[in-house]
């Protein structure tokens, strides 16, 4: 009867786990720099969630509270806060923008402030355009009936 000598083998080679690392090391090496690359459009699309999500919280506070809210912008700085309208007038909230991310164009409001009224309604429409340095752009339109629509 002839045996078996060879053992079952339990494990990976040294061999195979370098294989392995090495094929993960190039993956990384090219995936990396596209990364890289999509980087600020991936902050600008979070910038222009963050603001339409900070102008349905002023409608929200304005309907709930019935006081009226705003968002005032700061389009030199590149900021903008959430006011509650009282005597005197407090920002509950301040948001700097991302470096590299600026507002192009605030169209519609007076005094670049988006004010609420107490059914959620707006008191002027308008568009707020943000744009990043690569020329990327992220439009936020604000009806007249305060629904706030986010657009590429």
């Amino acid at each position: 009867m002839l045996k078996n000598t060879r053992q079952k083998q339990n494990g990976f080679s040294l061999l195979q786990l370098f294989t392995v690392i090495g094929i993960i090391a190039i993956m990384a090496a090219i995936s990396i720099p596209a990364l890289r690359q999509y980087q600020p459009s991936m902050k600008l699309k979070a910038e222009a969630r963050q603001l339409a999500s900070d102008l349905r919280y002023a409608q929200q506070l304005t309907i709930t509270e019935q006081k009226m809210h705003y968002i005032e912008i700061n389009s030199i700085d590149g900021r903008y806060s959430l006011v509650k309208q009282e005597n005197p007038s407090a920002p509950l909230k301040t948001v700097n923008l991302e470096p590299g991310i600026n507002f192009q164009a605030v169209t519609g409001f007076d005094n670049n402030r988006i004010i609420f009224n107490s059914y959620g309604a707006v008191s002027q429409a308008g568009q707020i355009i943000l744009v990043n340095a690569q020329g990327n752009a992220y439009t936020i339109n604000v009806k007249p009936s305060g629904y706030v629509q986010l657009a590429q």
